[in-house]
């Protein structure tokens, strides 16, 4: 039997339950900030030869998946980013690139 990840509520074989997959990636403007000339790109390429890839990937990209319960599957699309919980008012939609 599984249980919702956001409340623990246990969630039997056929119950309606929703899989919620979270796809975080690192958004490109097209600008490219001045970096100097070639000896400190050269520079700055020396010192990715020590970062583990695992983790350099997971700086570009990174996907999670959470089981809900109906309940938690309103809240989470009504404030998905929690800013009912900080104040925060509320902001536009979600935005797709």
């Amino acid at each position: 039997m599984s249980q919702c990840d956001r409340c623990g509520a246990e969630l039997p074989p056929g119950s309606l339950k929703y899989l919620i997959t979270i796809h975080v990636t690192a958004d490109f403007d097209g600008v490219l900030p001045d970096q100097g000339d070639m000896d400190d790109l050269e520079a700055f390429m020396r010192t990715l030869d020590g970062v583990d890839p695992g983790s350099a990937g997971r700086d570009v990209y990174q996907a999670q998946g959470f089981l809900l319960c109906p309940a938690c599957k309103a809240s989470f699309l009504a404030d998905p980013l929690g800013r009912a919980r900080t104040g925060e008012p509320p902001g536009p939609g979600g935005r797709m690139h």
